[in-house]
């Protein structure tokens, strides 16, 4: 059975007659129906938009919390399907790659440091390698701890590369999502496992948490 995840998601799609304004500009604009699984980061690539002036457009920024059911305004061009997993020989398809620009971040774009570090501005420029981000917060003065928190970076530390992401959504279980980058080998920005459990999520490592000043 593949794993959820790997699921697409049905999309629901339906017209409306709203006009949109965009600076100087005119256009009409058709509502997206959130399903499970999807991120500003999905719905701005299915529309061949800017993930900002997506959210921007809905009267929220990139890190607001989105759910199921609710609606997002959307202008753009639906944009073939791209979002399938990589190939099995472990090699990149470029067709896949989807990345916000990389002004202004130090770290490879693709890699899950790049995007934590693309919707955590405040994440410092040169903390290493995932595994390496909750000592060096800590050693910046940034407090670090076991409780899950939205608009917290999650961090993964199992004595190699390790593994970060950004915490979107924290549920009265303890189950938490976030959105992330590099999550098997998917190298665009998105929230890729819907729910989970941080502390049995198949990710190898100590969980811990690093928390915005």
């Amino acid at each position: 059975m593949k794993s959820q995840f790997l699921k697409k998601a049905t999309f629901t799609v339906a017209a409306t007659a709203a006009t949109v304004v965009l600076g100087n500009k005119i256009t009409s604009a058709d509502t997206y129906t959130l399903q499970e699984g999807d991120s500003f980061f999905s719905v701005a690539q299915k529309y061949n938009m800017d993930v900002y002036e997506l959210a921007a457009l809905n009267g929220k920024d990139i890190t607001s919390l989105i759910l199921p059911g609710q609606t997002l305004t959307v202008n753009g061009t639906t944009a073939p399907d791209n979002t399938q997993a990589a190939p099995a020989d472990g090699s990149q398809n470029q067709a896949t790659t989807q990345a916000a620009p990389a002004d202004g971040n130090t770290y490879p774009v693709g890699q899950c440091t790049w995007g934590v570090k693309e919707v955590a501005t405040w994440a410092g420029d040169w903390w290493g390698n995932g595994g390496d981000w909750a000592a060096s917060a800590a050693a910046q003065g940034y407090t670090v701890g076991n409780t899950p928190a939205v608009g917290s970076i999650m961090c993964w530390t199992d004595g190699g590369y390790g593994h970060v992401a950004y915490v979107t959504a924290v549920g009265e279980d303890g189950k938490v999502q976030v959105l992330e980058s590099n999550y098997k080998d998917q190298q665009w920005l998105d929230n890729y496992r819907g729910w989970f459990d941080p502390n049995n999520s198949g990710t190898p490592g100590t969980v811990s948490y690093i928390y915005a000043n």
